[in-house]
């Protein structure tokens, strides 16, 4: 007999329960301490000097100044603070980056840059105070770079017309022309439409297939309106016709090893919607729903969510208009992202 089968005979069965959940509990702990150490010791600072955390910075602020470029009412001089972290992502890019002309966060900084001297230039705006943001090279750089050229970014009109036969198009075609459209037309969104698309995305794969994610549909303008404020990352632009609210139930899943699933099985509930809203000719915008405190409390209250729920994300919801400017959002080359092993 073993040493662990004499122990069994000698301890009775309810204290090795309570050892055994003593033991999960000192493990579950551990866990969550080492991923908030690691997450700590990684995420990206506003100090941060190394390529892969000043790249993340550049490519935020590049596209936060591809918003404001792909505003309707776009307004002249618009993003100061935006351009000088965009400055000073780009001399620490070269700083850090040899091949810094050849990285195409660098180029899609020049990029972001000409439009918006470009788009100044044509409505006569002074552009001086800007200018002053930059070094002389960065400045001329991004004057003289060619539109059209592999690494682009800025916007771009897209036209509703291009949507109109999504739904017979193949699955890669669907993907590679899906942007996200923060400007809707005024036609109301059919519910109809909106079921077909739940249905399809009732299709995504889940974790032992529990199907934890849940779906709060808004149409009410005023609760719109509130929730987006509460949220603080749609500001300056009209109240989309619909607004969805994706969450996860914890209640599906079973210990803490699976603490991150809610996560993982909402996100991709929210792109089988994104692409399925895409595939019906709706247009849609992701919104986080990274919230502090103060703002989780005020939209459970708004939106009667429970307790047991995690938020995952928003995705506003419309009509395309006849045409909207768009944000390019460039994507990496894929040997960018894939390991070999």
């Amino acid at each position: 007999m073993t040493v662990k089968q004499t122990i069994k005979r000698i301890i009775p069965i309810f204290v090795l329960k309570v050892l055994r959940k003593g033991k999960k509990r000192i493990a579950d702990r551990r866990a969550n301490y080492l991923q908030t150490k690691r997450f700590k010791r990684w995420f990206s600072r506003d100090d941060s000097t190394d390529k892969a955390r000043v790249e993340t910075r550049l490519a935020f602020d590049i596209h936060r100044l591809e918003k404001g470029l792909s505003h309707v009412d776009f307004r002249d001089g618009f993003g100061k603070g935006v351009l000088s972290e965009i400055s000073k992502r780009m001399v620490l890019l070269e700083k850090v980056d040899p091949r810094f002309m050849e990285n195409p966060l660098y180029l899609q900084g020049l990029a972001v840059l000409h439009e918006y001297q470009s788009r100044h230039k044509k409505d006569g705006y002074d552009l001086s105070e800007v200018e002053s943001l930059f070094p002389v090279r960065i400045w001329n750089a991004a004057f003289e770079y060619q539109p059209g050229a592999p690494v682009n970014a800025g916007s771009f009109v897209m036209n509703a017309l291009s949507k109109k036969d999504n739904l017979s198009k193949g699955f890669v075609e669907l993907a590679e022309h899906r942007y996200s459209v923060r400007e809707y037309s005024s036609e109301p969104v059919p519910q109809e439409l909106l079921d077909k698309v739940y249905e399809v995305s009732m299709k995504t794969p889940s974790v032992c297939n529990r199907q934890a994610t849940r779906v709060y549909q808004i149409t009410d303008s005023e609760r719109i309106m509130k929730a987006l404020k509460i949220q603080g990352g749609f500001l300056g632009y009209a109240m989309p016709p619909v607004l969805l609210l994706v969450t996860s139930d914890i209640r599906a899943f079973m210990n803490n090893g699976e603490r991150n699933e809610p996560f993982v099985d909402g996100g991709l509930f929210s792109m089988s919607l994104l692409y399925a809203l895409e595939a019906y000719g709706l247009a849609a915008c992701p919104l986080n729903a990274m919230f502090n405190l103060s703002q989780d409390r005020q939209t459970r209250e708004l939106l009667d969510i429970p307790d047991y729920e995690f938020p995952v994300m928003y995705i506003a919801v419309g009509n395309f208009p006849e045409s909207v400017p768009v944000c390019y959002s460039t994507r990496y080359e894929p040997e960018k992202i894939v390991t070999r092993i």
